[in-house]
């Protein structure tokens, strides 16, 4: 049996990171996400589920008591502990008291949060925008499935939760996920998509998962059942914390959004469009909307939001600012890494000159490596 590198792993850098189908003939929504919706009674906690969130978390769980006494677990639960106190106190309360001092989401702001070009990047979603009723990420990496833990050997187990550790480790020490990381990570036969990602942040953060559907989407955008043998295009997952007086959705859809994706499929297009007004978030986008294939995202983007936070891999200055948006530009750019050079927006940084906004307290980003990070904010006029 491997065993766990655990004493090199305690001074890397901070640790972060079947199919039920249930009912999933509903329409998309129309009204506008930025009216106060109505006091929704919570649907009981699916134990089942929250027990593997906790397990693969490191988090104990007393359904769990009898796979919480192998070693490899317990190396585990000790290691991610410890990375997480990390993380929470290094990235997670730097970035969660900017957002509170900052309050750039007033109490008018749309409930909903679309996150494209996400793949499992729970985490920072939930920072920078806490409390959303609804949080839409997008990926190309596919949903995934749970497993059962007690059925699986003993070897094969403990090389999913090193696989699970190798997958969580980059996005917090390099301050973004890599792309072909997550391809390798998510060609395992366990961890076999976002849903691990997404479990493992829930659990971390508190949250007790409540249901996992799975749905595939028509070309109109509408949520229809998966047919049998198909890949489910996406998932949706109901989770709620300790004060939450209702339970909270995260949904995922496998998906090129590019013009040439939506052009062969649009259901993922015309389901964003029936959401009404929502908040945006980019980070680490890969300067994709900046390339005239991915307008379609970028125009829906612009058309739906009321606020846009995004570092400036996201649209450039200029589109935001062309769309509606009053932009406040946040903390240091100097310089893009040399994978994105020639995306570097020199009329930004004449505007980050003539600013000179304060530093952010956190790094995240392409530029993490260099200690520089730079935001900029959106509003809709």
């Amino acid at each position: 049996m491997k065993k766990f590198l655990w004493l090199s792993a305690f001074v890397i850098t901070v640790f972060a990171q079947q199919s039920c189908q249930n009912k999933v003939n509903e329409s998309p929504k129309t009204k506008d996400s930025t009216q106060p919706k109505p006091m929704v009674i919570k649907t009981p906690i699916d134990q089942a589920w929250t027990s593997f969130a906790r397990y693969i978390a490191g988090v104990h769980d007393d359904q769990n008591d009898s796979l919480e006494k192998t070693e490899y677990w317990k190396m585990h639960s000790a290691k991610t502990d410890l990375r997480w106190r990390m993380l929470s106190q290094n990235v997670g309360k730097p970035i969660a008291t900017w957002v509170s001092e900052k309050q750039y989401l007033g109490k008018q702001a749309p409930k909903t949060l679309l996150y494209p070009f996400a793949g499992g990047d729970f985490f920072y979603a939930n920072l920078f925008y806490p409390n959303r009723d609804t949080i839409i990420m997008i990926g190309l990496e596919p949903t995934g499935s749970r497993f059962e833990i007690a059925q699986v050997d003993a070897s094969k187990m403990e090389d999913y939760l090193t696989t699970l550790d190798r997958c969580m480790f980059y996005p917090h020490k390099l301050g973004f996920f890599r792309t072909l990381s997550m391809d390798d990570d998510f060609s395992h036969d366990l961890m076999n998509g976002t849903l691990h990602t997404f479990m493992f942040y829930l659990a971390r953060n508190g949250f007790a998962i409540h249901y996992v559907e799975y749905f595939d989407l028509d070309a109109a955008g509408n949520k229809v059942a998966v047919k049998d043998g198909a890949a489910p295009i996406g998932m949706k997952i109901g989770f709620s914390g300790a004060g939450d007086n209702a339970v909270r959705e995260l949904v995922y859809m496998s998906k090129d959004i590019s013009n040439t994706g939506n052009k062969k499929d649009p259901s993922v297009l015309n389901y964003l469009k029936h959401r009404g007004n929502v908040v945006s978030f980019f980070k680490a986008a890969s300067y994709l909307m900046y390339k005239d294939y991915f307008s379609d995202i970028t125009n829906v983007v612009l058309g739906q939001s009321k606020i846009i936070l995004q570092d400036d891999s996201g649209m450039p200055l200029a589109t935001m600012q062309q769309g509606g948006f009053q932009a406040e530009v946040l903390g240091e750019y100097t310089k893009t890494i040399n994978l994105f050079s020639n995306y570097f927006q020199k009329d930004m940084r004449a505007e980050y000159e003539a600013k000179k906004p304060a530093k952010l307290p956190f790094t995240i980003g392409y530029n993490a490596e260099f200690g520089e990070c730079n935001l900029q904010l959106g509003s809709k006029k």
